[in-house]
């Protein structure tokens, strides 16, 4: 098949996938998976193989994606929301130390528990704001307590991502040393040039297109030759450009190549994911999903009653925190790349990862899709005593003016 041949059916797939997937209410994340799995070399019906072109496309989807992720932090925005934010950030800490006993209990190692608590960890702030706009939650109270809790995590992927990110450096001296080298050089980067990064980010229309794709991926590149992981490095640089007055410009340019870009990234994991294999990890991603489930609840409600929301927001607020997404996808791709893991320790990761996310996407878009719904039977149901003695007060009233 030729390139450009290749090229066509991957769009097509991806624009039949994505248009299903919003047909049937879920996110387009799902159908841009289950094209690669379902049609992938492994697949049911093997269609797409792994060719350098899917390679390229993933390459640049991730980078892209983890560009946009850091684009959207803003340290700003985080001290706005002050304590409400830290304490339920905090909170929500307590699905990565779920993950690492999960690794352990399974007898993992404390390396692969630590990949596994990122992956159960961290909500996707894409799908959550996409299922979020699409529903026209945006109003309700809890959704700016999920929104900054999403920045908290973000704010902890750094630590998480830069951490993990070292581990896929390897263990010898000079690769360790290459990542520190890469780490200096962009402490450097954010003393001497931010004032020049300004100056460039001045262009507009193609040439800032053009520009954006050259400083992203060569810097991921640069990133990659000194041993340290080309996602992360992306993300960095998006940290940097967030403070730019051309932030937003920046976004807008981009943010076509990103939807695209992203949408190759996530069929190209359905083409590396075994489906035989993925489905004998069955019973680890079932252990994810109800564990995930039950401490992102719990400890959603419990930030929301700490912060202030009332007994439906605070449930609402830990539904809204169900999906997880890309973050999951990029420290499991992380995973499956260090050596230092046992082969069947990266299999087992991989392959249940795959379902864990699809699933957790399936749940949370339907959890979206119904959310108005499910908001008034929270209402209904979990009144405060008061509010249940003003309501039987008014009956009252109403019933002896019926009877005068």
């Amino acid at each position: 098949m030729s390139p450009l041949l290749q090229l066509g059916t991957i769009a097509l797939g991806l624009y039949g996938a994505g248009w299903l997937a919003r047909k049937l209410g879920l996110s387009s994340v799902v159908g841009y998976i289950l094209l690669g799995v379902v049609f992938g070399p492994t697949g049911p019906l093997p269609f797409y193989e792994v060719t350098e072109i899917t390679e390229m496309l993933g390459e640049l989807g991730i980078v892209l994606l983890l560009f946009f992720m850091g684009l959207e932090f803003s340290l700003r925005r985080f001290s706005e929301g002050g304590r409400s934010i830290v304490v339920a950030g905090a909170i929500d800490l307590v699905n990565f130390l779920v993950g690492v006993a999960i690794g352990l209990f399974l007898g993992f190692g404390l390396l692969a528990g630590l990949f596994l608590g990122g992956i159960v960890y961290i909500s996707s702030s894409g799908v959550i704001a996409k299922l979020m706009g699409d529903g026209g939650l945006v109003g309700y109270p809890e959704a700016e307590r999920t929104l900054g809790v999403l920045v908290f995590e973000d704010l902890a992927m750094v630590v998480v991502l830069g951490g993990l990110g070292l581990a896929t450096a390897g263990g010898s001296p000079l690769q360790i040393a290459g990542a520190a080298v890469f780490l200096v050089a962009y402490l450097l980067f954010l003393r001497y040039g931010r004032r020049p990064l300004e100056r460039l980010l001045r262009r507009e229309d193609e040439m800032l297109i053009l520009l954006l794709l050259a400083l992203v991926t060569l810097f991921s590149v640069g990133a990659q030759g000194l041993n340290f992981p080309e996602a992360v490095a992306a993300f960095l640089l998006g940290l940097v450009v967030s403070e730019s007055q051309y932030r937003e410009r920046v976004e807008h340019t981009l943010m076509s190549w990103h939807d695209v870009a992203a949408a190759a990234f996530f069929l190209n994991f359905g083409l590396h994911v075994d489906l035989v294999s993925a489905l004998g990890q069955w019973r680890l991603a079932t252990i994810m999903v109800v564990a995930t489930l039950v401490t992102q609840l719990a400890s959603g409600v419990l930030a929301g009653r700490f912060t202030g929301l009332s007994r439906r927001g605070s449930v609402g607020h830990a539904l809204m925190l169900i999906p997880r997404g890309e973050f999951s996808l990029v420290i499991v791709a992380l995973a499956a790349s260090v050596e230092a893991l046992p082969m069947e320790v990266r299999e087992s990761l991989l392959g249940a990862t795959s379902l864990y996310v699809l699933a957790m996407v399936l749940i949370g878009s339907q959890v979206f899709r119904h959310y108005p719904s499910i908001s008034a039977w929270l209402r209904l149901r979990l009144r405060s005593r008061t509010q249940r003695a003003a309501e039987e007060d008014r009956q009252r009233e109403l019933d002896a003016m019926t009877l005068e």
